[in-house]
């Protein structure tokens, strides 16, 4: 692991200092519509120098060579571009243009399974700015995400629930590793956030299933965050919120280098205390924070990038005891979280793309519930390497492995004795992945995954497939297959028996039409099958004989061109799941699986006075929860769930300074809102789980300083 560290500090750091006679060839890689094709592979022919186009499509590379030579430019789906140039010592600017290969204007993609945001290379679902204006997301990727087909509204957990998987079977990777904890701690009945900024990033991929053979330890979905490459210039901005401050710096260095700054403090009790609470916080969340970062362009394109985060948080909270009502419940939850990621991305020679990247992630929390005190620290540490290139014009390969570390310490204390334990895993990956054309209307990929776990002393091969043809000028149908493993939850693992990796088969058809990115309508229908589920044998000992499965429909619309100025789409996703697993007595639907789900996103741009209106409405049909006095399990229902909320920015200047204005109000009409319920143990009481408050709203202001 250290050794790769240093490997890829050396690759991004070094820059090579070339004779006075070197020509620097530059320019941008366009399609036949304009738009630039990012990852292409831009060389010399018979001479090993080049590079690869970063996402905007640029690239620049200098070679030492002298006189006529020929340049090339190739991509999946393209023809090759061929250019004939005399390198004598000077700039040469050139901007080749890429035909499709075939005579289809709108060339066939993979996106079974797939929602893109900025990804040239895709169908473009979501840009980035979707994310931070979508009304009740509160500027939280995660939030967004929920206004998707097959995420469910569990507005009571933490985490992203898709198409009738838990949370913990949706990973987020950032740079092409994974995230130990992507989100803030939380307490019971109480969603937490995402803990990194939007901003922060260029393109977002989410997955709901068939992925590639690339990424694994989910069963269920996958999300890609690419960060930012170098901005343009240096500056700096501010952000006031009533849940606090913050301050970001960038700092260019030269044209191919800059440094990255942030810090953060938020204290939610101002907040709290205007907006009326349900829970009895004795000590609202506060926290603080800060974030650095490094950016450095080589001469042949390649782009380094390293971070480094650090979060703390605390908060405490009082819970009604329905077995004893003067003995209230006190919980309280400390967290501290560390990551740090470090890739590079280039060309390796004239053909070969690489990327290589290592990541940390440190999560420490001490819970205290009643005197019954938890303290539990994990870490995960992953380095990855992938290779790829374009064989032909029509047919590309990619390969890599990836190796992790997985520390868990947990000690829980309690009145008359205590309990500790820690793991160990050693988990390791390879993978190889084509994409092709057979035709002109029909492409494909397959590839196959190996993974192995030193702790479950186990190894599974994963085959997966995709499939699409292109049914007319903007639409084309799409069916994905794969095979998932992943590792059970650290919490089952501490039991001295082994266990097995979890597994899901995904099957998918998906039918999509799409016209310049205005407008898309997208139907999907999956079956999704589970094996060897965590199951309880006993109190504190589990086996893999938990089963289930889940199936559906997804449909999305989105319209930014009938109105002028409206952007807003439309989400419907249809369910049905069954699971028996964990401590199920039988098999049943599990409470993060409403049947029905509905969302519907308005955003309007009044640009005479640089506003935008934003509304989001949600709708989910009653969940299941656990009545005792119920001999069906799992056969209750709780109300309709029902939410609508609004948002307004403003743009305008402050002393000459870009400046947004926001505000939010989360459930303006007050609809009581009733999530689960909570029985006392002998059945006889029960209470109602609702959000954190009824109404709530939230303003801000960010400028950002010449």
């Amino acid at each position: 692991m250290k050794n790769l560290f240093a490997l890829i500090l050396i690759i991004g750091l070094t820059n090579i200092t070339y004779a006075q006679t070197a020509t620097t060839i530059q320019g941008k890689v366009l399609d036949n519509k304009g738009k630039p094709v990012p990852f292409t592979n831009v060389y010399l022919k018979d001479v090993f120098d080049g590079g690869v186009t970063d996402d905007e499509g640029r690239f620049s590379f200098v070679t030492q060579a002298t006189g006529k030579a020929i340049l090339t430019t190739s991509f999946v789906g393209y023809k090759a571009f061929e250019q004939e140039i005399k390198l004598n010592g000077q700039t040469i600017t050139i901007n080749p243009v890429l035909k499709p290969s075939s005579e289809i204007l709108n060339p066939v993609s993979i996106t079974a399974g797939a929602f893109e945001a900025s990804d040239e290379k895709k169908a473009v679902i979501l840009k980035p700015l979707d994310i931070v204006t979508t009304a009740g997301a509160d500027g939280d990727i995660y939030g967004a995400l929920r206004t998707l087909p097959g995420v469910s509204p569990a507005n009571d957990e933490t985490g992203i629930f898709v198409r009738g998987g838990e949370a913990y079977e949706t990973k987020t990777i950032i740079d092409g590793t994974i995230v130990l904890q992507p989100f803030f701690s939380s307490v019971p009945d109480v969603p937490a956030r995402g803990r990194f900024n939007p901003f922060q990033f260029k393109g977002t991929t989410f997955s709901t299933g068939g992925y590639s053979a690339e990424y694994g330890q989910a069963l269920s979905s996958v999300l890609l965050l690419n960060s930012q490459d170098l901005p343009s210039r240096s500056n700096y901005s501010a952000s006031i919120t009533a849940a606090g401050i913050g301050a970001t710096r960038t700092q260019l260095l030269n044209k191919n280098a800059v440094l990255l700054g942030s810090v953060g403090y938020s204290n939610l009790n101002p907040l709290f205390t205007v907006n009326r609470q349900n829970q009895d916080w004795q000590e609202a969340p506060i926290g603080y924070g800060g974030t650095i970062g490094f950016r450095h362009k080589n001469q042949s394109g390649g782009i380094y990038k390293t971070q480094i985060q650090y979060q703390y948080g605390d908060m405490a909270v009082r819970f009604p005891n329905l077995d004893a009502v003067n003995a209230p419940t006190n919980f309280r939850n400390e967290n501290e979280n560390i990551y740090m990621n470090s890739s590079y991305r280039g060309g390796l020679g004239k053909k070969w793309f690489l990327y290589a990247g290592v990541s940390y992630s440190r999560d420490g929390e001490l819970i205290n519930i009643d005197g019954f005190e938890v303290d539990n620290t994990e870490t995960l540490m992953q380095a990855k390497v992938t290779l790829s290139r374009d064989i032909t014009s029509d047919i590309s390969i990619k390969f890599g492995g990836e190796l992790h570390q997985f520390n868990g310490d947990v000690v829980r204390a309690f009145t008359g004795g205590s309990f500790s334990g820690s793991l160990l895993d050693n988990y390791g990956a390879a993978y190889v992945e084509t994409d092709f054309f057979i035709t002109k209307r029909f492409a494909g990929r397959v590839g196959i995954r190996l993974d192995r776990s030193q702790l479950l002393d186990d190894t599974r091969l994963s085959p997966r497939a995709s499939l699409a043809y292109k049914t007319g000028q903007n639409s084309q149908v799409s069916v994905a297959y794969g095979q998932f493993y992943q590792t059970p939850e650290p919490e089952f693992l501490y039991q001295t028996d082994p266990l097995d990796f979890e597994q899901a088969t995904h099957y998918i058809l998906n039918y999509q039409w799409m016209i310049a990115n205005e407008r898309t309508f997208r139907i999907e229908a999956y079956y999704k099958s589970y094996e060897s589920l965590i199951k309880n044998q006993s109190a504190f000992t589990y086996n893999n004989d938990g089963v289930g499965f889940s199936q559906g429909i997804d449909v999305f619309w989105r319209d930014q061109k009938t109105v002028k100025n409206l952007d807003y789409w439309l989400s419907y996703s249809y369910i049905k799941a069954r699971r028996n697993y964990r401590n199920y007595p039988q098999e049943a639907t599990p409470d993060f699986a409403p049947e029905h789900t509905l969302s519907a996103v308005v955003k309007y741009q009044i640009k005479a006075i640089n506003t935008r209106l934003g509304m989001t409405y949600a709708f989910a049909a009653g969940r299941t929860y656990f009545n005792p006095n119920n001999d069906n399990f799992l056969s209750d229902r709780t109300p309709h769930y029902h939410n609508f909320n609004v948002n307004l920015s403003h743009n305008t200047a402050i002393a000459g300074n870009f400046t947004v204005l926001f505000a939010s109000v989360n459930n303006p009409f007050g609809i009581d809102q009733i999530l689960d319920y909570r029985y006392s143990a002998n059945g006889q009481t029960r209470i109602a789980i609702k959000p954190s408050a009824l109404r709530s709203f939230f303003i801000g202001m960010f400028i950002s300083f010449r």
